[in-house]
């Protein structure tokens, strides 16, 4: 969004007034015998003032605005009434005009627009009144209304043109992120394509060498090297050399392991990565279940990875009953987490009798 700066806007408008005040109390002085421009120099260096102290880039309140308004619809009135319109001119002493402009500047600016349009509306059915269509041109109304056209113009194009930079700029952002997701994808993908085909080379020479014509311990080890390529894929950031040499191992003496990552640790910090990745290989260690889940857990839960480990109840088998309640050896949550460490107002005191 292009933002004019106010230090810039309330300079330029504080310069006009101060003019228009000048040359006021230069009216005031010189024909004192009239009080109406005295009482309306007093309203507008009071509705200035409140105009000046309001808050920064906030719309006045209506009771202050209306004030404001009124003040710009009685500066005219009050203001003319030294003058002659068949013989002066504005150099003569229409210095209203001035802070009538100030007025709807201001009021433009703490977008007000339709009260500063009305003032300005004010001024001219007061000019036509009082010295008719002639004065538009000889107290400088016409230029006037120029002015405030531009200046209403101007704040509607930079308004427009800060929206679609704005619009630009997130669009870019947007495009960004898009491209930084799409390359962190690529480059994951040919991560796991290097891994897959490094552990599936040796296996693809040997079943070239035999021309397909394996034995039985060869393809058991295709079907190993299916499941690990599968873990590859599926796995992600739940595998660690630790864990990758465990779940071979449970898998060499029979049992069925899986290993899913579904996004949940996406967000952790490498270094908590590598803990809760320390803690499911040692957890996982010695097991001799028939069964190793390994998965983890939902973004938003508090708990990182489960790992899960169960055994066929031999009873059930012995007996051929198909058991459905698997005799669980591990149930394991890691949480996201570290637990803090217990201080001295925490510690429990014992004392022996």
């Amino acid at each position: 969004m292009i933002n004019v700066p106010r230090w810039l806007t309330l300079g330029l408008v504080t310069s006009f007034a101060l003019f228009a005040i000048v040359f006021g109390l230069v009216v005031v002085v010189s024909k004192p015998e009239v009080v109406q421009p005295a009482i309306g120099l007093a309203l507008f260096a009071t509705a200035f003032t409140m105009c000046v102290f309001a808050p920064q880039n906030a719309a006045p309140s209506h009771r202050r605005a209306g004030f404001i308004a009124i003040v710009g619809l009685l500066l005219p009135i009050l203001g003319s009434a030294a003058l002659n319109p068949s013989t002066d001119s504005f150099s003569n002493g229409a210095w209203y005009v001035s802070g009538v402009v100030c007025l709807v500047v201001e009021l433009l600016l703490r977008h007000r627009q339709r009260l500063a349009w009305l003032v300005l509306t004010g001024l001219v059915v007061q000019t036509l009144v009082w010295a008719g269509p002639w004065g538009l041109l000889h107290f400088g109304i016409i230029a006037t209304i120029l002015m405030v056209a531009v200046v209403t113009v101007s704040a509607w194009a930079i308004g427009v043109t800060g929206a679609e930079i704005s619009r630009h700029v997130e669009s870019e952002r947007q495009a960004a992120t898009w491209r930084a997701a799409q390359e962190a994808f690529h480059a994951e993908r040919q991560v796991r394509l290097g891994t897959t085909a490094l552990v599936a080379a040796p296996m693809l020479r040997a079943i070239s060498d035999k021309r397909g014509r394996l034995t039985a311990e060869d393809r058991a080890e295709c079907r190993l090297l299916e499941q690990t390529i599968r873990d590859e894929i599926r796995g992600r950031q739940l595998l660690s050399r630790e864990i990758r040499e465990q779940v071979m191992l449970h898998r060499r003496r029979g049992a069925v392991v899986q290993v899913n990552d579904d996004g949940g640790l996406d967000d952790l910090d490498p270094i908590d990565l590598e803990r809760l990745l320390g803690q499911v290989a040692t957890a996982i260690t010695g097991l001799t279940s028939d069964r190793i889940i390994i998965r983890t857990a939902p973004g938003d839960s508090p708990t990182a990875i489960t790992v899960a480990a169960m055994s066929v109840d031999p009873v059930a088998v012995a007996l051929g009953l198909d058991g459905e309640d698997d005799q669980v050896d591990l149930w394991l949550e890691l949480p996201r987490a570290v637990a803090p460490e217990p201080t001295l107002h925490d510690a429990v005191s014992i004392t022996t009798p």
